[in-house]
């Protein structure tokens, strides 16, 4: 089976009564013995387009509030507005009787849009830099395994894993190609694709133990129309140990197809930054 047909399948839902889903998650989109927040926003993201009359969750803002364990959990849909060109709710991931997760967001459907078009969002000069063939595969210790459910190539400046550091010239930051083989992606593998990076204040600093996502928020602008995909991640201003990372991602014909922006916090590592 190829990578995008095994992502789909690790999205099923099984529908329990109205609105309401059980899902056995996918152990291969894991970080550890935990579900991947990326892969847990495109869950969320298919229980909502499943419940309203639109297909893609154009902006969506999911809060990680508690650990998910490796076991089934539900996801209940609450539906709040349907109207002719969109529609909104909340969707809650509940374990054990405690709501681990909340998605909320609006949808609609790229088919049907209509409007002006105008400042664009230009791919990168980092983009030309470099030759697709000098990126490095990420390879560095205890990789998560579903960093191996895609192909993931880093820009050699940005690979903290494979090169010296220097805190003072590095940058917060990790450019990218992504590709799941056998198919384009839709909006529930950009939903994954927006927090797929590595922690990118690691290419600053190196590895830093524990650095949580709090919340993402993901704003899907169209959909790709090549496989292969062009991401650049940074963040700045880390105030506390918490931090903002940001995403835009492009297809290879240099449309934007989506951005992203969350919340993350340095955790177990006050010894490691001066």
């Amino acid at each position: 089976m190829n990578q995008f047909d095994q992502f789909q399948n690790a999205l099923l839902l099984e529908s329990t009564s109205s609105n309401t889903f059980r899902v056995n998650p996918d152990d291969r989109y894991f970080v550890g013995k935990t579900p991947h927040g990326g892969y847990l926003n495109a869950l969320m993201h298919k229980a909502l387009v499943s419940s309203v009359p639109h297909s893609s969750a154009i902006s969506s803002s999911i809060q990680y509030l508690d650990r998910i364990e490796a076991k089934d959990f539900i996801l209940e849909v609450e539906v709040f507005k349907i109207s002719r060109g969109s529609s909104s709710g909340l969707v809650r991931l509940i374990q054990d009787d405690k709501i681990c997760t909340v998605f909320n967001a609006i949808c609609s459907d790229f088919d049907h849009m209509k409007g002006y078009d105008g400042l664009e969002t230009r791919l990168p000069d980092i983009f030309k830099d470099v030759s697709r063939d000098k990126y490095k595969s990420l390879n560095y210790d205890n990789t998560p395994s579903f960093i191996h459910q895609l192909g993931f190539t880093v820009h050699p400046d940005h690979a903290w894993w494979d090169r010296d550091i220097n805190e003072a010239e590095a940058e917060a930051r990790c450019s990218s190609y992504m590709q799941m083989n056998g198919g384009i992606p839709d909006q529930f593998v950009l939903s994954f694709y927006v927090d797929v990076a590595p922690p990118v204040v690691s290419n600053k600093y190196g590895p830093l133990g524990w650095i949580p996502t709090y919340s993402l928020t993901t704003h899907i602008r169209q959909l790709p129309t090549t496989e292969i995909l062009f991401a650049d991640f940074k963040a700045a201003d880390i105030n506390k140990g918490y931090f903002e990372q940001d995403c835009n991602i492009w297809d290879l014909n240099e449309n934007l197809v989506a951005s992203s922006r969350q919340l993350t916090r340095i955790l177990k590592s006050e010894d490691k930054i001066i």
